[in-house]
């Protein structure tokens, strides 16, 4: 009974390392809108995450997303947003981003949404 136990805990602990039981993509964060907005503070836990955005609207298109640290603004030392278009579009970009805390700063006069996922 007892060797029973240790090779179904075995097994199941093999199954579980072989497949990545609790690894994948999580979504941190989601937000979207058709004018500028500024997310609440969230966590990235990793430097693996990407940020996935869609645009949609006719000419003119402005949208500028900015991953920002927390107790920062946009106008202190942030020059360049971490994805930005002028076109109807949907694209994946990876921030390279250290873990720490951050919020999202969105600005656009177009419908758009904004995804930030990791690997963990």
């Amino acid at each position: 009974m007892k060797r029973h136990f240790i090779l179904t805990f075995l097994s199941i602990f093999l199954i579980f390392a072989v497949a990545g039981c609790g690894n994948g993509t999580e979504t941190v964060i989601e937000l979207s809108g058709n004018t500028p907005k500024k997310s609440g503070v969230f966590e990235l836990k990793t430097n693996s995450a990407k940020m996935e955005f869609s645009v949609e609207g006719d000419d003119p298109v402005v949208f500028s997303a900015f991953v920002i640290p927390e107790g920062q603004t946009l106008n202190e030392n942030i020059t360049e947003p971490d994805a930005a278009t002028t076109k109807a579009e949907s694209d994946t970009v990876e921030l390279g981003k250290e873990p720490g805390k951050y919020f999202l700063q969105v600005i656009s006069i177009n419908d758009w949404s904004v995804k930030i996922t990791e690997e963990r």
